[in-house]
């Protein structure tokens, strides 16, 4: 399996507060994304030591034998939870990132078994011949009025509180970590990303995009590109992990 991660600050913001991990192993790999909180202090530094402490893991992790995959989740869990602790206690001793939060989605995947951790709007798709899975639920007070039935997911798309989270790494001394297990279907790819991406590019155009590319590389970069084109409101990261030339066919 193949695997890219790329990241572009897009057309509107003059920094970038996205994050990413690609880490592959003989028996693993550990993927991430992280999306700093804009508007609150330092976004980019709270993204960053999400992902410092998958770098951490994963450098003192014995690479000569595999983990049981029911340890999987467990593993994603645990990583998550300790993200989030270094963020808050860096917050509290530094009153000038005080409120700097961040999304995180982090993947870790053997053969094909798959544990997602997960907080906040970044997404986790499954890549399948006519279709994408989400497998990840938005963290966001415009998920909960489209599941409240107030907000229609047509009326979704560019709402003006689409941004607005209920859940981040960061911002309280405890989080809640949703956990997604998988065993991937023979061919499937894995797909995540921040919201600079899923704002701007629908998930059937998205499906359209990789299809078009023989490359996880080059699937990668088409879709920072597709976003760049709506307007690239946002910083865009995608992270693609995909046999070369089977782009979930």
């Amino acid at each position: 399996m193949q695997v890219v991660g790329l990241t572009d600050p897009g057309r509107e913001r003059s920094r970038n507060e996205d994050s990413f991990l690609v880490l592959t192993g003989p028996h693993l790999s550990l993927l991430a994304v992280a999306d700093g909180m804009g508007g609150h202090a330092a976004g980019d530094v709270a993204s960053s030591l999400a992902i410092s402490v998958l770098e951490r893991y994963w450098a003192g992790l014995d690479q000569s034998k595999p983990i049981p995959k029911a340890h999987f989740a467990g593993i994603v869990q645990n990583l998550v939870l300790e993200a989030n602790r270094l963020i808050y206690s860096r917050a509290a001793a530094d009153p000038s990132k005080l409120g700097m939060g961040t999304t995180l989605t982090v993947g870790l995947l053997g053969g094909r078994r798959l544990a997602i951790g997960h907080v906040g709007d970044s997404r986790a798709y499954l890549v399948l011949d006519k279709r994408l899975e989400l497998l990840t639920e938005d963290h966001s007070l415009l998920e909960q009025m489209i599941q409240a039935g107030s907000v229609s997911p047509a009326e979704a798309e560019g709402h003006p509180q689409r941004h607005i989270l209920t859940r981040a790494l960061g911002t309280t001394p405890e989080v809640k970590v949703d956990l997604v297990e998988r065993e991937l279907p023979a061919h499937a790819a894995l797909l995540l990303c921040t919201d600079g991406l899923t704002s701007l590019v629908r998930d059937d155009e998205i499906l359209a995009v990789i299809h078009e590319h023989e490359d996880p590389k080059g699937a990668a970069a088409a879709l920072i590109e597709l976003a760049n084109a709506r307007g690239g409101s946002d910083n865009i990261t995608v992270v693609y992990a995909a046999a070369s030339g089977r782009q979930g066919s």
